[in-house]
């Protein structure tokens, strides 16, 4: 009987394993290769594609300027909200000879107006919590 539930068990198992390749191929888009007469699936782009595609085309690299920053510890991490970007991508902040990676988000108004950055970012680059520190950003 034990053999019977295990055995059962596994097949069960197996085929829905099957199922789930059965899903995943299906959502594949067949391409024609015209020379050869072949009938392919296109290949799907990886996640780190798709993100690299995106912001492939309005990503700033190099220096994007100096902008005022205030304390948001509205969320944890290395961050900088700022209109200097477009979009989210990575980029270096400094401050007083130190420097930091950290992730640039995009906010809306002039490349004039302030940042937000994140209580972690403003540690690693030794700004004062309580001050407004001017900061060096660049996108890489």
């Amino acid at each position: 009987m034990r053999y019977f539930v295990l055995s059962s068990i596994v097949l069960i198992g197996l085929a829905g394993c099957a199922d789930i390749n059965l899903r995943e191929n299906s959502e594949t888009k067949p391409t024609v290769n015209a020379e050869l007469g072949e009938v392919r699936p296109e290949a799907r782009p990886t996640d780190n594609e798709v993100v690299e595609v995106a912001a492939a085309g309005t990503a700033r690299v190099g220096t994007l300027g100096v902008t005022i920053a205030s304390l948001d510890a509205s969320m944890p991490g290395l961050w900088m909200k700022t209109p200097l970007v477009s979009v989210a991508q990575n980029g270096r902040i400094s401050f007083n000879g130190k420097s930091a990676s950290v992730q640039l988000l995009p906010i809306d108004g002039p490349a004039t107006s302030g940042s937000l950055i994140s209580l972690d970012a403003m540690r690693a680059i030794g700004a004062p919590l309580t001050g407004l520190p001017e900061i060096a950003v660049t996108g890489v």
